[in-house]
């Protein structure tokens, strides 16, 4: 189901139709990008229930205030706040640093010198265990703050968490999950982290650049990437599937081919959740 109402676009999905699943939501996850959220929850046996997206276009700047302000009392799903288990963030405005590498100040100064960090942004740091790295992202203080007042009791993460999850052990491995303006994307060979970047695009024509772009520079033949791609909501499965024409290999985020337009979000919803387990 999908509403448009004063550019606030909504979208709503339900795994069955159940008049009863509001009633059985035990947990419940954020994913906040761009103009805007996805709001998942779960089960207490840990089955995904409902997606719910809202999203904004581009008359208005990104990370706006109030949207999100707005949500996070009227969503459905996030009025009772005790039971949002983590928030998850995607920014353009991140660096990984090897532990060989890391101190905290000089990783920040990095980030600042690489990126426009606004005075009002907050640089935070995330461990990542199996490729012995930090990953650092910076989200508009504003943002860090609605959150932290809102979820007290939520862990916070970038979205991208998921992609160094070490249990898929492949040979040129690309995770991407693709928002309704940008592309985060991760590639691996086996336990090699070789490439992470959160770039904007406008169609699946950019992501296919700049993914033959980054093989040309490292000498990889862009057919031996098994690509696999997430989405936000439904809205992106046009995308994809015109990616696919470049990559005739992509498959959903678990591996299979896609069979509604729902299953990149549905399977986003999955493995961010398997993160918080």
């Amino acid at each position: 189901m999908a509403t448009v109402t004063n550019n606030i676009y909504e979208q709503i999905y339900n795994v069955q139709e159940d008049e009863t699943i509001p009633s059985r939501v035990a947990f419940v996850i954020c994913v906040l990008v761009q103009r805007g959220l996805l709001v998942a929850g779960f089960s207490v046996s840990k089955e995904l229930l409902t997606l719910h997206y809202t999203g904004y276009n581009k008359t208005k700047p990104v990370w706006e205030l109030s949207f999100f302000e707005h949500l996070f009392s009227q969503e459905p799903l996030l009025v009772a706040k005790e039971k949002v288990k983590a928030v998850f963030i995607c920014s353009n405005k991140n660096l990984i640093v090897p532990d060989a590498l890391y101190e905290e100040k000089d990783a920040q100064n990095w980030l600042k010198h690489i990126y426009f960090i606004e005075q009002k942004d907050v640089i935070e740091s995330f461990r990542l265990e199996d490729d012995k790295a930090s990953y650092l992202h910076a989200v508009p203080l504003s943002i860090s703050e609605l959150i932290k007042i809102n979820f007290k009791k939520a862990v916070t993460q970038p979205m991208a968490i998921y992609h160094f999850d070490h249990t898929n052990k492949q040979s040129l491995y690309m995770q991407c999950c693709l928002t309704g303006e940008q592309v985060c994307a991760t590639l691996h060979n086996y336990s090699q982290l070789l490439w992470h970047r959160v770039f904007d695009y406008t169609c699946a024509e950019d992501i296919a650049f700049e993914i033959r772009q980054l093989c040309m520079e490292n000498n990889i033949s862009p057919s031996k990437i098994s690509l696999r791609c997430n989405a936000i909501s439904a809205s992106e499965y046009t995308i994809i599937n015109e990616l696919s024409q470049y990559f005739p290999g992509l498959r959903a985020g678990n591996g299979r081919s896609f069979t509604s337009r729902w299953d990149g979000a549905v399977y986003l919803a999955q493995q961010l959740f398997s993160c918080v387990l």
